[in-house]
């Protein structure tokens, strides 16, 4: 009996890890804490097909074969500014976007809101 504990307790901690979605600290580290809190919202109201917006930092420029690959995932890239960019994926792609090596950061878009040039005068009258 106690030689059967031997090979059944290392299995079950895999098991348990794997059901229980045991998370990498690498791939945690590169998603923003903001994105983190709506992923684990989405995820209890079971809304994890839903896309979601966001703004990713690569540590070298993507290539054709970096592109091909985001796409067949299900995430689309929008645009960029050097190494830095937008896409659209469901938001439980996520964490396969932070598995990937060549990506450093992972932040939700941010809206940016213009205000009128007047806004900023009366900020400054005290």
């Amino acid at each position: 009996m106690k030689s059967y504990t031997v090979y059944f307790l290392p299995i079950l901690i895999i098991l348990i890890c794997n059901f229980i979605a045991c998370k990498d600290p690498e791939v945690e580290r590169k998603i923003d804490a903001n994105l983190q809190f709506k992923m684990k919202s989405l995820k209890e109201s079971a809304q994890l097909d839903n896309s979601v917006s966001v703004v990713f930092k690569t540590n070298e420029p993507l290539t054709d074969q970096h592109k091909a690959v985001l796409q067949k995932k299900g995430i689309r890239v929008m645009a960029n500014i050097g190494k830095i960019y937008t896409a659209t994926l469901p938001v439980r792609k996520v964490y396969d976007l932070a598995k990937m090596r060549f990506v450093e950061s992972i932040q939700g878009s941010k809206e940016f809101k213009a205000h009128p040039i007047d806004s900023s005068r009366t900020i400054q009258k005290l």
